[in-house]
């Protein structure tokens, strides 16, 4: 046989096995559809003064009794992109089993592990502080003495009357400033600002429906956990990991009451009508409280202000709503700030899904839990 018809006869069968594979892979899913809700969720972190950002996006499918989540996170930084690199995990909870199935996409494997989670190996030998190590008085070096206290707070709510459409869902904007004055036992102040712009949209059937199956799962969940976390149902302008994030940068200079009453925003957040899709928050800090000495020197020559009365900080609270126009100001305060985060919601509505997607794929194996 000529070389030219060899080459084409490998061709040929390199072509029709690649074939076969697409066709394998295409392969139609045959399992039942039941209406369940989807709900889609990017996050863009920037971290605490930049460090380790990322940006992550959560796929939630639940039904009454089941429920899935799909996460993908992504370093953004500098370094953070190489070291933390792409991370992919889902996870089943199968209320109807009593289980919960852990997947590894990566590896191609999951384990399984009854609701309430397996089994933690106990240690052979339980760690014992020796006496001396008990004993030992905690670190009162001046950052861990110095304690910052809530001098005065300002919270604000706007409607900027701005709308737009936002991943399909039509959204108007409410603005939102958020001012505490902080002190330290030198009486050197320190101002907290946080600003947030919250685009909601109106509960649609759509919505509804999807959050009444979300609803019954928590339900059932609940009755089938004891312990078991679960959402109020009160506004929240602040999302969770934010939340959480400023609490933890806060810890070392405030107690722990002081700690909750620094993001509470009483009735004001009664203001916010709607479901929120998207939410651009910034934080920032400026003054000298709890500052080192050369931190002090370098914020008196930085000609930066912080008010020092209540009325001073209700004055800063209602100058962010002076313009119309905020875009800019929003910018520069983004451009500043120790933390900036956004939630935004891609879609979220009852769709039919295959049962295939509430069982681990035929192609993972099974394996120990670690």
């Amino acid at each position: 046989m000529p070389r030219a018809a060899v080459r084409l006869a490998l061709l040929t069968l390199a072509v029709s096995g690649c074939s076969s594979v697409e066709k394998q892979r295409e392969e139609p899913d045959t399992t039942p559809q039941h209406p369940t809700a989807v709900m889609e969720v990017k996050v863009v972190n920037n971290g605490i003064k930049g460090l380790v950002p990322f940006e992550g996006t959560t796929t939630t499918w639940t039904r009454a009794d089941m429920q899935r989540e799909n996460e993908s996170v992504k370093g953004t930084g500098t370094f953070t992109r190489f070291i933390v690199g792409t991370t992919e995990d889902a996870t089943i909870a199968r209320l109807d089993r009593k289980l919960v199935w852990t997947l590894d996409p990566k590896a191609k494997t999951y384990t399984e592990c009854p609701l309430k989670g397996c089994a933690v190996p106990v240690a052979d030998k339980p760690v014992v502080k020796k006496p001396e190590e008990a004993q030992k008085p905690a670190d009162k070096s001046g950052e861990a003495q110095c304690k910052l206290k809530i001098a005065s707070s300002a919270f604000s709510v706007k409607q900027s009357g701005e709308k737009k459409s936002i991943n399909g869902f039509d959204t108007e904007q409410y603005q939102v400033a958020w001012l505490v004055t902080l002190t330290d036992p030198s009486a050197r102040k320190t101002n907290s600002t946080l600003v947030v712009n919250v685009w909601t949209t109106p509960y649609t059937q759509p919505l509804k429906d999807a959050m009444a199956l979300e609803q019954t799962y928590a339900k059932n969940l609940a009755a089938n956990v004891v312990s078991i976390m679960t959402n109020s149902g009160k506004t929240k302008v602040v999302p969770d990991d934010a939340q959480k994030m400023i609490e933890g940068y806060m810890a070392r200079y405030m107690t722990a009451a002081d700690r909750a009453a620094f993001l509470k925003a009483g009735k004001e957040l009664d203001k916010i009508k709607g479901y929120p899709v998207l939410t651009e928050l910034t934080w920032n800090l400026m003054g000298d409280a709890c500052a080192a000495k050369e931190e002090t020197a370098s914020t008196s020559s930085s000609g930066s202000s912080t008010p020092t009365s209540t009325g001073g900080v209700v004055s800063s609270v209602t100058s962010w709503f002076a313009k119309k126009k905020t875009d800019e100001k929003a910018k520069e305060i983004a451009d500043a700030a120790i933390l900036s985060f956004t939630v935004e919601v891609k879609s979220h509505r009852v769709d039919p899904v295959h049962d295939s997607m509430f069982v681990p794929p035929k192609n993972y194996a099974l394996a120990t839990p670690k």
